[in-house]
């Protein structure tokens, strides 16, 4: 038992946390490790916590006093994750917990997990196999839509990024399940906008600033990258004044415009604020980009193609359905500094909104995972 874990008073809640990996090369810059540190942090003022969390290996981000990591092999991978759990039931029988913090639903024996029929699961879905992002990566052999539902049916509660998602998940379950099922789904999905800690978020936008468009997502084709490549191709025909910085490529660029720098995640906050605008594709799964609010924390504008869910991270932004569109925008930013900088506190207001309502989020997690 560590010191701290001897400290823990009656009142303690002892949380067993199911993890989502799909950034193992890079395990530090894993979306869900930056969700699940905020989530530690921000129920800090709620009481105590110990967290219990399984990891394919120790994360730095992650070494708080109140958090043990249980390092356990498996994959990382972002299809194999979900499909074929680690073996870990040996390392339940030596832990002690009160609630299941389940990242994962696609694991349906999350059930089993349970120290007692009392012990309730809480829920938060990163990503959800439906039809629309499925068929784009090849190693996705068959559809897990229909286990991951029956993992979440165990839930007491499964947060999920956005409403527009929501609404896709319950119409592609009628496709398996009945209404009565559908209902119960209905009820146990709760939509958590993601916010961001209210101190990362300047003050004012950066002076120093650089004709430079960002694509801080994953260089993937579930996140539209080769059709914004295609975009920029074009671009270049009207205009060669800029340059595109894509900091989670791998390999060699496509052209000698594109930067590929990666950087440690301070010095990413620093570069974001140097950058004119970022540019969101349309996704495929529906969700909540952080990219997008990384982007918006630091001042920079952001553009988004036309989807739904977009509306929910930024009700008043830029949208584009056309690429003329798109392309008047970014001249209307490169070529009108007044115009950029408006957005660029409509971005950091934006931030600030978000910010308020993780506190809200987080109050109500509180209370799930101490019921």
């Amino acid at each position: 038992m560590d010191f701290w874990e001897g400290q823990l008073s009656k009142e303690a809640r002892r949380v067993l946390v199911i993890p989502n990996i799909t950034n193992s090369a890079n395990i530090e810059k894993d979306s869900f490790v930056d969700v699940i540190y905020n989530h530690i942090k921000g129920l800090e003022q709620y009481g105590e916590y110990f967290w219990n969390i399984i990891l394919p290996e120790p994360v730095k981000k992650l070494n708080l006093l109140n958090v043990k990591q249980h390092i356990l092999t498996f994959s990382g991978d972002m299809i194999k994750m979900r499909t074929y759990p680690p073996d870990f039931n040996r390392l339940l029988e030596t832990l002690e917990y009160d609630v299941i913090y389940s990242h994962l639903p696609d694991w349906p024996q999350v059930g089993r997990y349970k120290n007692s029929f009392d012990t309730k699961i809480i829920g938060y879905c990163h990503w959800w196999e439906m039809k629309s992002c499925n068929a784009e990566d090849r190693k996705n052999k068959w559809r897990w839509m229909p286990i991951e539902l029956l993992g979440i049916s165990q839930m007491e509660t499964c947060y999920l990024n956005t409403q527009d998602q929501k609404n896709r998940v319950l119409e592609e379950a009628k496709i398996w399940f009945n209404d009565e099922f559908v209902k119960k789904l209905d009820d146990i999905l709760v939509v958590w906008n993601l916010g961001l800690p209210k101190q990362n978020v300047i003050e004012s936008a950066s002076e120093e600033k650089q004709n430079i468009i960002v694509f801080n997502h994953r260089a993937a084709a579930y996140k539209g990258y080769p059709a914004f490549i295609k975009l920029m191709e074009e671009y270049r025909e009207r205009r060669q004044d800029f340059s595109v910085w894509v900091p989670q490529l791998k390999g060699t660029p496509e052209h000698n415009w594109i930067d590929a720098t990666k950087l440690p995640k301070h010095e990413y906050y620093g570069r974001l604020q140097q950058c004119k605008v970022g540019i969101q594709m349309r996704q495929t799964n529906y969700g909540w980009s952080v990219s997008a609010t990384d982007c918006l924390m630091n001042g920079t504008p952001m553009i988004y193609q036309e989807s739904l869910c977009y509306q929910e991270i930024e009700p008043n932004g830029l949208f584009f359905k056309f690429k003329k569109d798109l392309f008047e925008m970014l001249d209307k930013i490169f070529d009108d500094d007044n115009y950029r900088k408006d957005r660029e506190i409509k971005s950091i207001a934006r931030a600030l909104e978000l910010s308020e309502n993780e506190g809200k989020m987080l109050q109500q997690l509180n209370i799930k995972l101490k019921a």
